[in-house]
């Protein structure tokens, strides 16, 4: 039910960041699990990809979107190095590069690129 989505992310804010390990791909990835949304899973290969080839391989598994408007849309935000996020409870978990950790913040208060959610949806 949409109470229980509620609280189903929650474990995700403050857990660490560690390059590599648990970047912004595992947590879009870890959140879309909770969510049970499907997704293919981390590719070793996007590690070695540019910028450019990251977003053509997003677009073979998301359709770019105006608005987020489910919990598990994708955000890409509006960082260098690229970064993405997920939509939860109007608001977007991401990498705080500050607190070396997931955050949570309110949609309007972070600088995003553009949204993407899963076809599969």
């Amino acid at each position: 039910s949409r109470s229980q989505l509620r609280f189903v992310c929650s474990n995700l804010i403050g857990r660490k960041y560690s390059y590599g390990e648990n970047d912004c791909i595992h947590l879009v990835f870890d959140a879309l699990d909770q969510l049970q949304i499907k997704n293919p899973g981390v590719q070793a290969a996007w590690y070695d990809m540019s910028p450019r080839q990251v977003l053509v391989e997003l677009n073979r598994y998301c359709d770019r979107v105006e608005h987020p408007s489910y919990d598990g849309d994708i955000a890409l935000l509006d960082v260098r190095p690229m970064a993405f996020g997920v939509v939860w409870q109007n608001g977007v978990l991401y990498i705080n590069s500050f607190l070396s950790a997931v955050d949570w913040k309110p949609v309007e208060r972070l600088s995003i690129r553009r949204f993407y959610r899963t076809k599969n949806r």
